[in-house]
C-alpha cells in the first residue's frame, strides 16, 4: 500500500485510444496510475531506485545534510523508514575510488544479501570523458532487509581504469546475478563486455569476459560497416536472461534500441524513429518494454533527419551526447515509455507513463520493473543541485498497472555463455582501423571513408558517389568530422544531398565543445 501522502495520478489516456501497426493489428493503451512518492523528512533526496526481490522493500540512493556523500538505503514501498547499509564503509578497498565515493544505482542480486552498485559519480551525474567509474558489491548479513553485518567487495574490471585508458560505464546484473555487464570507452571505440562473476577472497573477478558488438570482416560490405561503425552503449540484461538490450547507432546519429541472443548471437532492432533511445528494462514476463526516449522533443532531427550510414559517427556522436546530457538538456531528453516487445512499427510507439510529473521535475533513469510485473519503479529529479529536506531534489515514482496480473518469478533465467562472441582479449575495436577505404552501397554506388586517429584524438570524413543501400534513395557529398582531444570539442562539416524516394540536404557547419562544468556540450555554429 502506498501511504496517504503519496499523490495518485490516474493516466486514463490509456483507456481511450489503440494505435494500429503495419500489419493492422492494434496495439491497445492500458492504464497507469502515478504515484510520486513523498521525501522522507530530514531527507533532501531519494533517487535511482530498484526493488528488492521480495517485492516488499525498495533500495535507493538518499541525500541528507547529515551525510558527507550519496548513500544506499533499504525502504519501505512507500519510500519511508529508510536504513542506510552502505553508511561507513571504507569506499578506498575498491580500485580507483576516493574515500568517501558516492554511491549510485544499486541492483540487487537475487539471493536478497547483495547489491552492486557504482561508486564515485552523484545520481542524476552524466560524468566527464575523465569520470571514473568504479564498482563493487555490498554484502548483507542475514539479508538486505534485515542488514546486521555489512561489507564492501571490489569487482576489478579487466581494462582497469581511466588511468590505464579505459571508462568503465553503465554496469549492469544478469537476472541470475551470474554475470556482470557493461561498457568499456578506449582508444579503439566502445566494446559492450560481459563477464562472469567470481569471488575471490575479498575480491569480484569477472571471468570469460566476451565482447558482444558485431565483429565480422569488414571488407567493402556496407552491411558490416554499418554494423560496427557506430557508437555502442550495454543497456540491460532481459528479464529471462537470454539477450542483452543495446543501443547504438546503425544509421548516423540515431541512438536506437537493439536486442542480442547470447545464445545465438542473433540481432532484432527495437525502435527506429529519429528520437534518442536510451535506457530499457523488459517486463517479468517478456512482453513488454520500460523504454527511455526523446519522443515528442525533437531533439535529434538536426542531426539524424537526413538518412546515412554511421561510417564516422563514433567521435561526433559522443560530443553529441555530452551536450544532449548537459545540466540544461538532460532535464527533458528521457522520458518512460511503455511499449510491447514487437518495438516501434507502424504508427505504434508505445505510451508515456508520467507525461505530466509536475512543475520543475523531469524524468531520469533507470526504471525498474516490480518482480510480480504489476508495477513500475523510476525516479525524477528537480533542478540540478543536491535539493534540501525543504525542497527536495528527486523522489521516487511507482507507477501502479492495474490490468496486469501478478506473475510469479522465472524459474529458468540463467544467463548463457555466448560462445559466438569474440572473447575480450581477441577483439579489436572498429577505430583500430585507420586509412582510406571504399565501401559500396548494398544497392548502387560507393562511399570513400578517410580515418586517422583514435577515440581520444582523430579526424574522419566520408565522401558519397551515388550511394545508396535501398536502391530508392540516392546520396551524393562528403561529411566530415575532426577532434582535437576528446577532452576540448569536435568540429563537424556536411554537404549531402539526398535525391529518389527521398530527396533533401544537409549542410553543416558546427563545433561541439566542452560545457563549462567540464561534463556537458555547448554548440555554435549552422546546420541547414
Amino acid at each position: 500500500m502506498l501511504r496517504a501522502g503519496a499523490a495518485g495520478i490516474p493516466v486514463l489516456l490509456a483507456l481511450l485510444a489503440t494505435t494500429t501497426d503495419a500489419s493492422g493489428k492494434t496495439a491497445p493503451y492500458e492504464p497507469i496510475a502515478v504515484h510520486h512518492l513523498s521525501v522522507p523528512a530530514g531527507y533532501s533526496g531519494e533517487s535511482e531506485p530498484d526493488w528488492l526481490p521480495d517485492g516488499k522493500h525498495l533500495v535507493a540512493v538518499v541525500a541528507s545534510p547529515d551525510l558527507s556523500a550519496p548513500q544506499l538505503a533499504i525502504t519501505r514501498l512507500d519510500g519511508s523508514h529508510p536504513k542506510c547499509v552502505t553508511c561507513g564503509l571504507d569506499t578506498s578497498v575498491v580500485p580507483g575510488a576516493p574515500d568517501g565515493a558516492a554511491y549510485g544505482k544499486p541492483l540487487p542480486f537475487p539471493d536478497g544479501k547483495r547489491l552492486m552498485v557504482r561508486l564515485g559519480l552523484r545520481p542524476g551525474g552524466g560524468g566527464s570523458a575523465t569520470q571514473n567509474f568504479t564498482y563493487g558489491v555490498v554484502e548483507c548479513k542475514p539479508s538486505l532487509a534485515d542488514c546486521q553485518e555489512r561489507s564492501l567487495a571490489p569487482i576489478i574490471m579487466p581494462g582497469g581504469g581511466i588511468d590505464q585508458g579505459t571508462q568503465n560505464r553503465e554496469g549492469r546484473l544478469s537476472p541470475d546475478g551470474r554475470w556482470f555487464g557493461w561498457t568499456e570507452f578506449t582508444l579503439h571505440g566502445t566494446a559492450m563486455s560481459i563477464g562472469l562473476l567470481a569471488k575471490y577472497g575479498d575480491q569480484y573477478d569477472l571471468k570469460n569476459v566476451r565482447v558482444l558488438n558485431p565483429s565480422d570482416p569488414l571488407g567493402t560490405n556496407s552491411a558490416a560497416w554499418r554494423a560496427q561503425s557506430g557508437y555502442f552503449e550495454l543497456k540491460n540484461f532481459t528479464s529471462d536472461g537470454k539477450s542483452v538490450l543495446y543501443s547504438t547507432t546503425y544509421d548516423a546519429d540515431n541512438f536506437d534500441t537493439w536486442r542480442v541472443d547470447l545464445r545465438t548471437g542473433k540481432r532484432t532492432r527495437i525502435t527506429r524513429g529519429i528520437d534518442w533511445e536510451e535506457d530499457v528494462s523488459t517486463s517479468p514476463d517478456g512482453g513488454s518494454y520500460l523504454q527511455f526516449s526523446s519522443r515528442g522533443f525533437d531533439r535529434m532531427p538536426i542531426f539524424a533527419l537526413m538518412p546515412r550510414p554511421p561510417f564516422i559517427d563514433f567521435a561526433f556522436f559522443s560530443w553529441v551526447g555530452r551536450y544532449e546530457l548537459n545540466q540544461v538538456n538532460r532535464k527533458c531528453l528521457l522520458e518512460p515509455w511503455l511499449m510491447d516487445t514487437g518495438g516501434e512499427r507502424g504508427t505504434y510507439f508505445g505510451q508515456p507513463v508520467d507525461p505530466r510529473p509536475g512543475t520543475g521535475w523531469d524524468n531520469r533513469t533507470l526504471g525498474q520493473w516490480s518482480p510480480d510485473g504489476t508495477r513500475l519503479l523510476i525516479w525524477q529529479a528537480r533542478g540540478n543541485d543536491d535539493g534540501t529536506p525543504q525542497k527536495p531534489g528527486a523522489r521516487m515514482v511507482i507507477a501502479d498497472l492495474p490490468a496486469r496480473k501478478a506473475i510469479q518469478k522465472q524459474a529458468n533465467n540463467k544467463t548463457p555463455v555466448p560462445d559466438w562472441a569474440p572473447v575480450r582479449d581477441s577483439y579489436t575495436g572498429f577505430l583500430a582501423n585507420s586509412g582510406t577505404f571504399t565501401v559500396y552501397g548494398r544497392k548502387a554506388g560507393k562511399a570513400t571513408v578517410s580515418m586517422t586517429g583514435s577515440a581520444f584524438a582523430g579526424s574522419w570524413s566520408v565522401t558519397y558517389d551515388n550511394y545508396s543501400d535501398d536502391g530508392k534513395s540516392f546520396l551524393d557529398g562528403t561529411e566530415s568530422t575532426s577532434q582535437e582531444s576528446i577532452l576540448s570539442g569536435i568540429q563537424w562539416n556536411a554537404s549531402l544531398t539526398l535525391r529518389g524516394k527521398h530527396t533533401g540536404y544537409l549542410n553543416a557547419n558546427l563545433k561541439i565543445s566542452k560545457g563549462e562544468n567540464g561534463s556537458g556540450g555547448q554548440v555554435s555554429g549552422t546546420v541547414s
